[in-house]
């Protein structure tokens, strides 16, 4: 079953921006005073106070999960990787390889390192924006299995070690420091790297 959403996710917050940067998307209403937008699909971009903090350092993080409850997943969409970091790919998965693989964060589950976006609804797939998939840990360990059975093409899909996630608010806290910059709203498309 695919889940899709009539509308993107969104999460409303107000701070004050101190500064006087830019740190939300939308233009003050009252002085001081900002609107941010986290709506899945939205991207956020790391700015220079994040400086060398790896693996956010330059980083660029489409959402792709946003819940008041849950807080927010991402995926950092623009840090490649070659498959021969995964050392113990096993001989079965050689197919996986024709898709791109990209560091996508720091957070990974014992056994389950790999998440994924795909251009087609998948099974267990949630839509990020028109045409983008969104396969967490157990949604792309389906997919892999397919993969590995000779049931599934890798074709259209993007796999990612890792992924971001922050609570509800410490992604608020993080945009009030000025460490990221968030895009005015979902994106219309997202550009899909060459395998």
């Amino acid at each position: 079953m695919v889940m899709q959403h009539e509308a993107p996710q969104t999460v409303r917050f107000h701070m004050k921006d101190k500064s006087g940067s830019s740190v939300g998307s939308d233009p003050p209403s009252q002085p001081e005073k900002r609107k941010v937008h986290i709506i899945t699909g939205s991207i956020l971009d790391a700015t220079e106070k994040l400086g060398a903090a790896v693996p956010f350092d330059n980083a660029r993080v489409l959402i792709v999960s946003a819940d008041s409850h849950e807080g927010f997943h991402g995926l950092i969409i623009n840090k490649r990787l070659s498959w021969d970091a995964l050392k113990n790919l096993d001989s079965s998965l050689e197919p996986i390889k024709l898709a791109p693989l990209f560091y996508g964060g720091p957070v990974v589950v014992q056994g389950y390192h790999l998440v994924s976006l795909s251009r087609a609804a998948l099974e267990g797939y949630t839509q990020v924006i028109p045409d983008l998939y969104y396969g967490n840990i157990i949604a792309t360990s389906r997919v892999i299995a397919g993969i590995r059975a000779g049931e599934q093409s890798a074709e259209d899909l993007w796999f990612f070690l890792g992924y971001a996630g922050w609570g509800y608010s410490q992604l608020f806290d993080e945009l009030s420091e000025g460490a990221w910059h968030v895009s005015a709203g979902p994106i219309r498309h997202l550009e899909w790297p060459d395998s």
